[in-house]
């Protein structure tokens, strides 16, 4: 007989944490792909859900793809088979529950900078541009105040990245960036002994990341990348 879950939640969230708590069961017991997960009727059961309640779960992990369901006899609900690109994206989101340290995030970012840099000045358009004109203004006008620029400076990176025709490069970059947005809310240094935030140094090469862009002069990028992993090194 299936032991019922605990039912410690909200009821608005019961379809939620069902699907959370199913993908967590996957990847922590290492079920492969078409592993069959059970019936409908047995998973209601297990979780005290609602018929209602399940079928929004399911449909969350469909569009997540980690469960298939299949109809008539032997069927129900079995792991899927993902891509690793879906697989790469649930790994990324999983770095802040395992308490990945801000400041190894940052040097893979820093490892991506070339290739964003470049697709970025490439690819950039009139709209990029003046995207970019109006956070580097944001950032400058709240560069004196660093829990007031983080996240400026941080947008402008992000946006920076959105400019990138490879899907995944600006995909990884963005969840990079918005993790150690989260993560760094109060310690604008990221740890980094001598770090000065507000330096005038770090703003100027904000300024030039923007300059580079807009020139697409291959001389002026290299520059401006050597700079930039100076002026953010302990």
């Amino acid at each position: 007989m299936t032991t019922p879950r605990p039912r410690s939640r909200p009821a608005a969230s019961a379809a939620d944490y069902v699907a959370d708590d199913l993908q967590r069961r996957i990847g922590e017991q290492g079920w492969a792909p078409g592993r069959r997960i059970g019936t409908k009727v047995e998973l209601c059961a297990e979780y005290q859900v609602a018929p209602a309640t399940l079928g929004e779960a399911l449909r969350v992990l469909r569009a997540r793809d980690a469960v298939e369901v299949r109809p008539g006899p032997g069927g129900g609900i079995f792991v899927a088979a993902q891509s690793p690109l879906i697989r790469l994206a649930y790994e990324v989101l999983d770095l802040r529950q395992a308490g990945t340290a801000v400041n190894d995030v940052v040097e893979v970012l820093d490892a991506l900078d070339d290739a964003v840099l470049h697709d970025a000045a490439r690819h950039r358009t009139e709209a990029d541009l003046a995207d970019l004109d109006a956070l580097l203004a944001e950032l400058e006008s709240t560069w004196a105040h660093p829990s007031d620029g983080l996240h400026p400076n941080w947008r402008l990176h992000r946006r920076i990245a959105e400019i990138s025709p490879n899907v995944v490069l600006r995909t990884f970059y963005r969840n990079l960036v918005d993790y150690i947005t989260a993560e760094s809310q109060t310690d604008v240094t990221l740890g980094v002994i001598g770090l000065e935030p507000t330096s005038e140094e770090r703003l100027q090469v904000h300024r030039d990341l923007v300059a580079a862009i807009r020139s697409q002069d291959p001389d002026e990028l290299a520059a401006v990348l050597r700079a930039h992993r100076t002026a953010v090194a302990p």
